[in-house]
């Protein structure tokens, strides 16, 4: 895992995340259908449940870590992950989901900033911050973007 800094983060939730849902809606209808059928997803409302349901377990686990309730690592059935976070968000509506998105994205910004000095040298905290932070956005680009540093 590359290193990661505070910086980076930063960046990346008050541009790259700040900005997704506004590029994603700047996309031609045809160029919206074109990019969730690559991504998988049949509604731009299911890939925001996908990355929301990761920011909540990031923040879960970063949480226990931080407060010395380190949760034993856990092996993910990512399909399984996945079709539950969709289940669990299917029936919010469009406005609900986003604003969740947009408090979760914040408490993502205020954890990066009240991280205490060397919390990124942990595996655990810096490996989550960078996999559903930098990593994720990587995945899902919306093609006319650059992958995050």
């Amino acid at each position: 895992m590359p290193n990661i800094t505070s910086q980076q983060l930063f960046d990346a939730l008050q541009t790259g995340w700040r900005e997704y849902v506004g590029k994603f809606n700047g996309l031609s209808p045809a160029g919206q259908s074109a990019f969730l059928e690559r991504e998988g997803y049949p509604r731009f409302h299911d890939l925001l449940a996908h990355i929301i349901a990761w920011w909540e377990e990031a923040l879960e686990i970063i949480t226990a870590v931080l407060e010395s309730h380190d949760p034993p690592s856990r092996e993910y059935d990512i399909d399984a992950f996945n079709a539950e976070a969709l289940a669990e968000y299917r029936d919010w509506s469009e406005s609900d989901l986003l604003a969740h998105y947009e408090n979760l994205r914040e408490a993502l910004l205020d954890l990066v900033a009240e991280l205490p000095d060397g919390a990124l040298e942990n595996k655990r905290i810096a490996g989550w911050l960078h996999a559903c932070v930098i990593e994720h956005y990587a995945q899902h680009l919306l093609g006319n973007e650059h992958p995050l540093p």
